[in-house]
């Protein structure tokens, strides 16, 4: 029997004709914290959040595939059930201070500006990479990543 997830998917391939492909499940924010993961999902589903940043060194802590464009995902709430297929449309490998205000509007938090996304990440990331004894650097190279919804579960 497909999982909830699985069920999602094969909903998305078959309604769309899609061969060869295959999903992860993903999800943003802490798993420890449903009452985020589920405010980020719904950001997305909005299309508030079109956009999402990590530490390159997260990747490589992780044993993580770096997501490719045409990468699809199963995107989870809170409840960590499944309500959404998107799609990364964009991944670049670029120098924290180097990330431009349009990608920090996108990421469709806090106040939208890119000071105010600077000062939220870089504390989020530096509590991020201490679980991996290293220190991250604003000159540090982080994953610039570029999403959209594809299909959704209602």
């Amino acid at each position: 029997m497909a999982t909830p997830s699985e069920q999602l998917w094969d909903d998305f391939v078959k309604e769309n004709n899609i061969e060869g492909k295959t999903f992860q499940t993903r999800w943003f924010g802490e798993q420890t914290n449903p009452a985020q993961v589920t405010k980020l999902a719904n950001l997305i589903l909005s299309e508030k959040k079109r956009s999402t940043t990590k530490p390159l060194a997260y990747y490589s802590a992780e044993q993580e595939a770096v997501p490719q464009v045409g990468d699809y995902f199963v995107l989870l709430n809170g409840d960590m059930k499944p309500v959404a297929v998107a799609e990364t449309v964009v991944s670049e490998l670029i120098p924290f201070l180097r990330i431009s205000a349009e990608h920090a509007y996108n990421e469709g938090e806090g106040d939208l500006s890119l000071e105010d996304w600077r000062a939220r990440t870089r504390t989020k990331f530096n509590d991020l990479m201490a679980n991996y004894d290293h220190h991250f650097s604003e000159d540090d190279p982080v994953v610039s990543e570029a999403i959209k919804v594809v299909y959704r579960k209602d």
